[in-house]
This record gives structure tokens, sequence and C-alpha cells, in this order.
């Protein structure tokens, strides 16, 4: 079904997202630090 596959692609896409922004978050912490 197309609508599964979509939304497989979809929610890794958001998963790599946030996964990017956290190591970005974590970095500035601890630049910071």
């Amino acid at each position: 079904m197309i609508v599964k596959r979509l939304a497989w692609f979809v929610g890794l896409w958001a998963a790599g997202v946030a996964a990017v922004g956290a190591v970005a978050w974590l970095l500035r912490l601890w630049i910071k630090a």
C-alpha cells in the first residue's frame, strides 16, 4: 500500500531531522560548557 510506504518515508525523514537537531543542540551545549 502506497500510503503505508509514504508514512514510513515521512517517519524516517522526521526521525533523521530530529536526530540532527538533537546532535546540534548537544554540540552547542558542549561547546558552551
